[in-house]
C-alpha cells in the first residue's frame, strides 16, 4: 500500500518516508514548534505498526522518555486505533507494543545512563533493530558511549534518527554532522548547515516550516524576537526559536566565511599557495590557498606540531616542488632557513636523507611581510573577500568559529583580535598578504 494512501505527511519531513538507498542516520535538528517530534512518532507509528519494523527508543534517561516523544507515538498509535483495528494485531503497555502473532516487541525504550546517575544502564540487545531513535540529543554529551551503541545496531539497513533542539557549538553531534556559518548581525551565533556525508540525511526544521503552528504559537515565538515587546528576549529567540547554535563568545572576526566540499575544492583550477605557521608545543598549521579575482579558497592541511624537519618531511610527501610557493611567519627565521636551503647531511639520519630527498635541497620557502599593523591589515584583506574554507576540516572552522577581538577593560571590544585560536587563520593570511595586488587576482577592501 502506498504511504501517501496511509499517513498524512508534513512537506518538510517528505524526504523520511523516501530516504536515499543506504541511508544510516537521520538528524532532524532545528528550534521549537518545528514539529520534529509530531512527525517523527508519526513515522515510528506507522513503521512499527504498517512495517512491521522493530524500533528502539533512546533518551539519555530512560525514565524521562515517556514524557517524550514515546508518549507522542502512543497518541498517534491511539488515534489510528479508535475504532480497535489494531488491537486485533498488537498489544500496548506504557513503554512496549508488541506484535500478538509473533510476540516480538515492536516498540520498546532504553536509557543511555539508567535513572540513578551513579548506574550505568544497559545499552545491550540492539542488534536485531530496524530504526533507533535518539531522542533529545543535545543532552547526551558522552561521545563514546553514543558511538558504542551506534556501533551495536549491526541489522543491515538499520536507521538511526536523532532528534535534537540546536546545541551550542561545542556539541560533538553539531561537528560530525553540520557546519557553522555566522549569522549576520548576531555576533557568537551560527546556523547549523548540514555536511554531505553519504548516508545521511538532515531535516532542519523551525517554527515557519511548521503549517499547523496555531497563529497564537507562531506569535509568542515571534514575540521574543520584536524588542517592542515585553517578552523580548533575543538570545531566547535566536536559539531556541530560530534554532540557531551559540558559541557563547561574541566579536567574531571572520563571519562571512562560507563551506565547501574538499573535492570540490580541489577541482578549483587555479594554482594553489601555501601558509605556514610555526609550532612545536601548537599547531604548526600549513593551508592550501587558492584565488580567483575577489574570492578566496583555503584548506587545511597540517594542524600537528611539528619542528622544522618534521615540516621538510611533509613537504616531500605532498609532492611539493621549486615552484609550489611557500609563505611562512617571519617570527622563525632559522625554520625558514633550514627549509629554503635545505638541511645539511650531519642534520638528519641517512634514511632520512634517502626516503626526502628535498630536505637536503630546500623549498620555495619565503617570510611573510609584518608592518607595524600586520594582523589587522590581514583581517581588512581578508573581510573584503569573498571566503571559503573546506568543510570537512574540522580544526579550521573551530578556529573560525573561535577567533574573536580582544576587550578592553570596559568589556569594549578593540580592532585587535584576541592571541588565541589563529594558527591555521594566520597561514591564510600571510598568503592572502603575500599575493594581494597581483595580477592573478583583484582584492577590493570596503
Amino acid at each position: 500500500m502506498e504511504v501517501e494512501a496511509i499517513i498524512q505527511k508534513s512537506k518538510k519531513f517528505e524526504p523520511l518516508y523516501n530516504l536515499p538507498p543506504k541511508t544510516h542516520t537521520v538528524v532532524c535538528i532545528g528550534g521549537r514548534g518545528g514539529g520534529k517530534t509530531y512527525e517523527i512518532s508519526k513515522f515510528i507509528a506507522f513503521s512499527a505498526t504498517m512495517l512491521k519494523k522493530r524500533c528502539v527508543i533512546i533518551r539519555d534517561e530512560k525514565a524521562l522518555i515517556k514524557d517524550t516523544i514515546l508518549n507522542e507515538i502512543w497518541a498517534r498509535y491511539d488515534t489510528a486505533n479508535e475504532k480497535g483495528a489494531l488491537s486485533r494485531f498488537f498489544t500496548k503497555n506504557e513503554t512496549e507494543l508488541k506484535d500478538k502473532k509473533t510476540g516480538k516487541t515492536l516498540i520498546y525504550t532504553k536509557g543511555f545512563r539508567a535513572s540513578d546517575n551513579q548506574k550505568r544502564a544497559n545499552l545491550k540487545g540492539a542488534s536485531d533493530i530496524d530504526i533507533a531513535v535518539i531522542e533529545e540529543g543535545e543532552d547526551i554529551t558522552d561521545v563514546d558511549k553514543f558511538n558504542t551503541f551506534v556501533d551495536s545496531l549491526r541489522k543491515e539497513g538499520c536507521l538511526v534518527i536523532i532528534i535534537l533542539n540546536t546545541p551550542d557549538t561545542g556539541h560533538f553531534i553539531l561537528k560530525r554532522y553540520f557546519n557553522l556559518v555566522a549569522v549576520p548581525a548576531h555576533d557568537g551565533y551560527f546556523e547549523p548547515v548540514p555536511k554531505e556525508i553519504s548516508g545521511v540525511v538532515s531535516i532542519c526544521s523551525v517554527y515557519q516550516d511548521n503549517e499547523y503552528l496555531p497563529d497564537h504559537v507562531v506569535n509568542r515565538y515571534e514575540s521574543y524576537g520584536n524588542p517592542d515587546d515585553p517578552n523580548y528576549n533575543v538570545h531566547y529567540y535566536l536559539t531556541a526559536i530560530k534554532g540557531y547554535s551559540s558559541s557563547g563568545r561574541k566579536g567574531q572576526v571572520l563571519k562571512k566565511v562560507k563551506p565547501i566540499k574538499f573535492a570540490d575544492y580541489m577541482k578549483l583550477p587555479y594554482r594553489e599557495y601555501y601558509g605556514q605557521d610555526f609550532g612545536t608545543a601548537s599547531p604548526a598549521a600549513l593551508v592550501g590557498v587558492k584565488f580567483d579575482k575577489n574570492r578566496c579558497w583555503w584548506r587545511l592541511i597540517n594542524y600537528k606540531p611539528m619542528s622544522a624537519l618534521e615540516l621538510a618531511k611533509l613537504y616531500c610527501t605532498l609532492g611539493f616542488t621549486p615552484a609550489d610557493r611557500i609563505i611562512a611567519d617571519n617570527a622563525d627565521a632559522k625554520a625558514i632557513m633550514k627549509l629554503k636551503h635545505g638541511f645539511k647531511l650531519h642534520e638528519v639520519s641517512a634514511d632520512d636523507a634517502a626516503k626526502y630527498p628535498g630536505i637536503l635541497k630546500g623549498f620555495y620557502v619565503v617570510p611573510c611581510v609584518k608592518g607595524a599593523d600586520a594582523i589587522s591589515q590581514r583581517i581588512a584583506l581578508m573581510d573584503g573577500m569573498e571566503l571559503y574554507c573546506v568543510e570537512e576540516h574540522a580544526e579550521a572552522w573551530h578556529e573560525i568559529n573561535n577567533y574573536i577581538y580582544a576587550q578592553d577593560k570596559y568589556g569594549n571590544y578593540t580592532n585587535d583580535p584576541e592571541d588565541a585560536y589563529n594558527h591555521h587563520i594566520d597561514a591564510v593570511g600571510y598568503v592572502v598578504n603575500d599575493q594581494r595586488g597581483k595580477k592573478r587576482f583583484e582584492i577590493t577592501t570596503q
